[in-house]
């Protein structure tokens, strides 16, 4: 019998684990491996699939898949593949783009309100400390509802967001590598700036890109400083897009409202990280695309590529694979 074995690296949710083995053909032989390195030596050999949620699949990974015929990413974000050691051996690597993109898009909203409303520092201080406070709160208070929001990342995620903004009347500026058509952009109600201007005019500045060499710290201590005083930042796209140490500091000093955190530089992060000194900030363990739906939504499209290749040879959602190219597939 053809060996048919699946080997999920991450400690994955209990959701993802039976969405995977009600997905896949009950023949495939699925290995949960919660970052065991004992069961990753032992399976990495036997694996035809290799799947990835966070988990970096390194060369050193690699090297010992020798049986690996796909690399399937449960997710957007590949850049904790090796995708050029992948596709030296003719190894396809794909991901799941815009499964997630209304669940992240809700979680970019949920990090605004709760920032503008101060939600976890007034849950806080009465949990832990038996505060009541009612008014002293609302001297920071604000209300999303006609607010200036900046989107860095006009993508599924990015559109999802202002469709959901309509209701609260913002004005909406954009940044994308790859602009939209001005009919595009008319139809959707946004307006395009470069980064600079968007982080001057706008009182949400809200990511949504991916994690590039040129979008590396894009948010950094000069940016921060161009923003309004009352201005919050919302990361939910990859932590390396802003400058951590620069946000901690601006957080710090007040020279901004508050922050969104869903996605650190180091994951995952702990209560030694600086941001959990601060009290101006809502901070998520890159959860944002992670609800049930998102999740079944990730594993059903990812399934189709893991049963196609092993029954078929051939990757049938081409669109998915980042290196289909380099491949010629």
């Amino acid at each position: 019998m053809e060996n048919k074995v699946v080997l999920v690296v991450d400690n994955i949710s209990a959701k993802t684990k039976e969405f995977t083995m009600n997905y896949l053909p009950q023949d495939f032989e699925i290995v949960f491996a919660d970052w065991n390195e004992a069961v990753l030596d032992r399976e990495l050999p036997r694996a035809q699939i290799i799947v990835s949620a966070s988990k970096s699949i390194s060369p050193e990974m690699l090297a010992k898949a020798t049986s690996c015929r796909l690399v399937q990413k449960y997710g957007a974000g590949v850049n904790n593949i090796d995708i050029a050691g992948a596709t030296a051996r003719g190894i396809p690597v794909a991901s799941t783009p815009a499964t997630n993109s209304r669940s992240v898009a809700e979680s970019a909203l949920t990090m605004i309100l709760a920032v503008y409303k101060q939600v976890v520092c007034g849950h806080n201080a009465l949990v832990r400390e038996g505060k009541w406070l009612k008014t002293v709160l609302r001297d920071n208070n604000h209300e999303l509802t006609g607010k200036t929001v900046g989107i860095i990342g006009m993508g599924n995620i990015g559109r999802n967001l202002v469709q959901i903004l309509k209701g609260f009347d913002c004005k909406i500026y954009y940044y994308d590598a790859f602009r939209p058509t001005a009919e595009q952009e008319e139809t959707l109600g946004i307006e395009y700036a470069e980064v600079d201007e968007l982080v001057q005019k706008c009182d949400v500045i809200t990511l949504h890109c991916p994690l590039l060499p040129e979008t590396r710290h894009m948010i950094d201590a000069r940016r921060i400083a161009m923003m309004k005083s009352e201005a919050i930042l919302i990361n939910c796209s990859r932590g390396g897009v802003v400058d951590e140490e620069a946000l901690f500091h601006a957080l710090s000093e007040h020279h901004i409202l508050g922050a969104g955190v869903d996605t650190f530089e180091s994951e995952p992060a702990d209560n030694t990280h600086p941001f959990c000194k601060l009290d101006n900030i809502v901070l998520g363990p890159h959860n944002g695309g992670g609800t049930v739906e998102a999740v079944e939504n990730v594993v059903k499209r990812a399934s189709t590529n893991m049963i196609s290749i092993i029954e078929r040879g051939e990757i049938e959602d081409v669109k998915s694979v980042v290196n289909a190219k380099e491949l010629n597939l």
